[in-house]
């Protein structure tokens, strides 16, 4: 058996063992990517570190207030004292913890017989039902009822609705608490605040009450158990809402933080399952129209699907769920694996086309020779980039890092291990005889003119593209960031549509917890100048501007009087009762607590969404506004603003500052490794220039253009800097080889951009066009992530194939040329000079006669 038989024999058995192993790793890809897809949980606040100060106030906050993860659910006539407000919270009470605050719903139920049918087919009886009284269902419904420990009066129906919703769920009581506004107010003008309706109401509008003094909204706080099923109960409670209010679902707006990142839960599931498979079909197609064999293309779209189970799978194994920064990365996994297997496969349809006397296997031996070195040094600066991201501090992103990193090297062996027997198993094009002494006529011929004519003039090329990335760098001290969950969304979305309703109908969505922090309540301390204290810093908040409404402990407390009657001291007594009794009605609504340290008072904020997402100017308001009050006060108090405002404003911070920190650290590192390789450290500055433009004229854009940096583009400038330096290192290597072989720099330029630029070419195509399949996503982040991933790719085309090539051509070209492992011998083209070429001279070449 002759050596050819050999090698074709050692490459064919490694192309079965690369099958098997991929068999063996598609059993975890698609097991457990199933169950990293299942637990998608997203929660800002889980993603900050507890070491940042806004974080521990906000773990403060939760551990002292059942308030986080609240909801608040309204449609067009919930209002106060109406029948479908007092009938929702009947059909909802099942679902809450009992003895856990659900005063609603568990209140005195009167049946009226005379409407059982009505209630029971899921609609309201029009003057039947009051705040306090509901109608029952059928007969039949009652016995089911008892059976699952729900009350009698609700319809069966609707019992099979929260019978099922527990199913899917396997939560029994997923809702802590439930309130409607009515028994909020109803709590104001009854003993001991005694307000009338009408002060009463006002003090509730802008948070519970809408302007109109009508409309109004449950309030329902998720137990932990609950709220990781969120996906799933929240469209449950507003169908069962829809079923007994007679209207659709769809017209029940909810908001909340529990909703918000529900939905982006639900969106993030549905563009993983819905476009990754036409993502991997188009790049299939694609791949199979550039590479035109089905070995090759098999072989590259196999393991990189198979790589984007394989993380998915990864991120499972680290035990935290996956979140809406975590999808995007099986696409791009996909994108860099597709990268690296087509420069491997062009390196074999080059020498099997340029060499016609090799075999396949010497052949697939040279490609390998060739193309291995430059992909290794390719992979190894990507995973330099993606590891910088561990950098940042939000761990979702550092994960992202990590989990990346690791996925393509995986994915590089993959491609090393099954690409030599896919060669072997490709039939090679060969050449068709054309007479030499003249060039391909046509566009072809034109462009290679035209390219060759730029390589002799190289520095308006180079001017040219330092001019661009001055322009576009104006824009990088303008760039934001944003982590405002409706921004996700497309404006018609249901998201934004009830957002909307609901700011315009009810109240502001936007949430803000100033606490109050006095030390432990003693006997000697009178609580009345605790309360004094949150009086006054109620009222100055309900002075700003952006501030629409303010519910503290102030809100369920009559007007204290400063007289000496005895009915103003015996008021005196009640309320320094209420706030002393942890038990009383005060204390129930969750606007003091106690620790055994400290007493903490709760103020609680609302403001409306506004169409930028920086919070940071009113925030700073509502600061300044405390510190004055606080320090006017002679009372032992710290003040501390937390909650959800805070927490996204703090993310938007992190996700800004520690971009540009892990980009420059990717930038050093990656630059060192460039120096390392062309062995001069003037070389490595230079040859990052192209690898710049790409991040520069991308973020640029974005910051002349104002469009924020969303979860799904904050990791693409470190990305962006490994892509780039992919094309970066073949065309190097390859310009090198060349040199080595005494050719000219223009020469070895011009070889090198022909050897490597169709495969560039054909990289940026497919990955690309397969990574717009999620363009068409509803999810923004999703959307846009594909869009600035497509731009990010053919800005790293134009920088390499005309701005890197003009720097080999330049004077600066002399420190390019010493790339580490430079070998004649590894080479694919016979870079033969082209018709009346001689020499390298800096001239522009004639036109072909």
């Amino acid at each position: 058996m002759n050596h050819e038989d050999l090698l074709r024999q050692k490459y064919l058995r490694r192309f079965k063992m690369g099958i098997l192993l991929l068999t063996l790793l598609a059993i975890p890809a698609i097991l457990h990517s199933h169950a990293a897809i299942q637990s998608l949980f997203n929660r800002p606040s889980d993603w900050i570190p507890s070491t940042v100060l806004e974080k521990a106030e906000f773990d403060d906050f939760v551990k002292n207030f059942a308030a986080a993860d609240l909801i608040m659910i309204a449609w067009q006539g919930s209002d106060l004292d109406s029948e479908s407000l007092a009938v929702a919270a009947t059909a909802l009470s099942p679902l809450v913890e009992p003895g856990q605050g659900n005063t609603t719903g568990q209140q005195s139920i009167t049946v009226d017989h005379a409407d059982a049918d009505a209630l029971s087919a899921g609609k309201v009886s029009a003057g039947k039902v009051s705040a306090g009284k509901v109608s029952a269902g059928k007969v039949s419904a009652k016995h089911a009822s008892v059976a699952h420990g729900i009350d009698p009066v609700i319809p069966a129906h609707v019992v099979d609705m929260i019978l099922e919703l527990r199913k899917q769920t396997g939560v029994k009581y997923p809702l802590a608490w439930l309130r409607t506004g009515t028994e909020t107010l109803g709590r104001l003008t009854s003993s001991p605040v005694n307000l009338s309706r009408g002060a009463a109401i006002r003090r509730l509008q802008g948070s519970l009450i809408g302007q109109d003094g009508i409309q109004t909204c449950l309030v329902a706080s998720f137990s932990m158990s609950g709220l990781e099923q969120r996906r799933v109960l929240i469209p449950g409670i507003r169908k069962i809402i829809g079923e007994v209010t007679d209207r659709d679902a769809r017209r029940v707006s909810v908001v909340g933080g529990p909703f918000e990142g529900g939905t982006v839960d639900t969106e993030s599931v549905q563009s993983m399952r819905v476009f990754t498979p036409p993502s991997a079909l188009i790049a299939a197609a694609l791949c199979l129209i550039c590479l035109r064999s089905i070995p090759l293309t098999g072989s590259i779209v196999v393991i990189a699907v198979i790589g984007e189970g394989l993380v998915l799978a990864a991120v499972h194994y680290t035990g935290v769920p996956m979140n809406a920064v975590l999808i995007v990365l099986p696409p791009l996994i996909f994108v860099l694996t597709v990268s690296a297997g087509i420069h491997l496969s062009n390196y074999y349809l080059d020498a099997a086309s340029d060499f016609p006397e090799l075999s396949r296997s010497e052949a697939a031996r040279l490609a390998m020779k060739a193309g291995v070195p430059p992909c290794c040094l390719a992979t190894g600066t990507t995973v330099v980039g993606l590891s910088s991201l561990m950098l940042v501090r939000l761990e979702p992103v550092r994960i992202f890092g990590g989990v990346a990193s690791l996925g393509v090297v995986v994915t590089l062996v993959l491609l090393f291990l099954l690409l030599p027997g896919a060669m072997v198993l490709t039939r090679p094009r060969r050449k068709k005889n054309q007479n030499a002494s003249r060039p391909r006529d046509g566009l072809a011929g034109w462009i290679r003119l035209w390219m060759r004519r730029r390589l002799v003039r190289p520095w308006p090329t180079i001017l040219g593209f330092l001019s661009v990335s001055i322009v576009f760098s104006l824009g990088l001290t303008r760039l934001e960031s944003t982590v405002n969950v409706p921004r996700m969304f497309l404006p018609e979305s249901d998201i934004r549509t009830q957002y909307a309703w609901f700011e315009n109908h009810v109240a502001p969505t936007v949430t803000g917890e100033l606490l109050l922090n006095f030390p432990e309540l003693t006997e000697d301390d009178d609580p009345l100048r605790r309360l004094a204290l949150v009086a006054k810093s109620h009222s100055s908040l309900l002075e700003l501007e952006h501030v629409d409404g303010v519910l503290s402990a102030m809100t369920f407390v009559p007007a204290i009087s400063g007289k000496r009657t005895l009915a103003a001291t015996a008021q005196r007594s009640v309320v320094r009762k209420l706030v002393r009794d942890p038990d009383s009605t005060l204390g129930d609504l969750g606007f003091i607590s106690r620790d055994g340290e400290k007493e903490i008072w709760r103020i609680s904020i609302r403001m409306p969404q506004r169409g930028e997402d920086d919070f940071s100017g009113s925030l700073k308001a509502i600061r300044t506004v405390i510190d004055e009050v606080v320090a006017e006060s002679k009372l032992p108090v710290q003040a501390s603003l937390t909650g959800g405002v805070v927490i996204v404003q703090k993310s938007q911070q992190i996700l800004l500052r520690d971009l540009f920190r892990s980009f420059m650290t990717a930038f050093v590192v990656i630059a060192f490794v460039m120096m390392l390789m062309l062995r001069s450290v003037l070389g490595g500055l230079i040859a990052m220039a192209p690898n710049l433009f790409p991040t520069i004229a991308l973020f640029g854009l974005m910051g002349l253009l104002t469009i924020p940096l969303d979860i799904g583009s904050v990791m693409s400038a470190s990305v962006a800097l490994g892509i780039a330096v992919d094309d970066t290192v073949h065309l190097l290597c390859r310009f090198g080889s060349r040199r080595a072989r005494g050719l000219g720099q223009i020469r070895a330029a011009y070889g090198a951009l022909r050897q490597c630029g169709w495969a560039m070419f054909q990289t940026t195509l497919v990955c690309g066009l397969s990574l717009m399949a999620y363009w068409f996503s509803d999810f923004v982040p999703t959307s846009r992530f594909s869009l600035f991933m497509f731009s990010l790719l053919a800005s790293a085309l134009l920088g390499v194939v005309f701005l890197l090539p003009a720097l080999m051509a330049s004077s600066l070209g002399r420190w390019l040329s010493h790339t580490i492992g430079s070998n004649p011998d590894a080479t694919i083209w016979a870079d033969r000079p082209e018709p009346r070429e001689t020499q390298d001279l800096p001239r522009v070449p004639p036109r072909w006669e």
